[in-house]
């Protein structure tokens, strides 16, 4: 599928509208932008691009995406179905002032060249929208966490009682144990 546009080229489309409803393949440099990702299924991709008065094109698109991600918790391989909405605005070179007008709630791009290219915006909202925290559906549902020699995981707040024993037990070896017996009164006498 074509994401890229010369301007003379859109201001040619019949009503000034240009429908989109294609697969794209852009694995390769999702994954050479985000090295965490393990496979990128094709991007659907479905909407319009509306040219207006003033040089104003107006890009609304979803974007539909499988992502392959390591889980957050124990790095196994989650694939995440995305649905994504894509709205911009983008400006001609030459648009002046009057084309910003009435663009408040938008996000508005100046082109630099005659040419819409849609490739890397397209990115950058998938990359964007990708959560921080990965789990597989068995991951949400437990509280298995992943453990080893000496190690384990365990949410915040959460202790056992071998735990406050090694608390105790270092506190009392502790070079400063001394000191909670000293009586050290720092205030300051009003009479002298």
């Amino acid at each position: 599928m074509k994401l890229k546009w010369s301007l003379a080229e859109l201001h040619k489309q019949p009503a000034g509208i240009l429908t989109l409803d294609e697969k794209v393949d852009m694995t390769e440099s999702l994954k050479k932008r985000d090295t965490e990702l393990m496979d990128v299924s094709l991007i659907e991709i479905q909407g319009t691009i509306s040219i207006e008065a003033y040089s104003r094109y107006f890009v609304y698109l979803t974007l539909n995406v499988a992502l392959t991600l390591p889980s957050s918790r124990s790095l196994k391989p989650v694939k995440l179905d995305l649905t994504i909405p894509f709205s911009e605005v983008y400006l001609a070179p030459e648009a002046g002032q009057a084309a910003v007008e009435n663009l408040e709630d938008e996000v508005v791009f100046s082109l630099e060249q005659d040419i819409l290219d849609l490739k890397k915006p397209i990115e950058d909202t998938i990359l964007a929208a990708i959560p921080m925290k990965v789990l597989s559906e068995d991951e949400k549902t437990s509280n298995d966490f992943p453990t080893g020699n000496d190690w384990e995981v365990k949410l915040e707040g959460e202790t056992d009682s071998s735990n406050k024993k090694d608390e105790a037990d270092t506190s009392e070896n502790s070079p400063f144990a001394i000191l909670k017996d000293l009586d050290l009164d720092f205030s300051e006498d009003e009479n002298e």
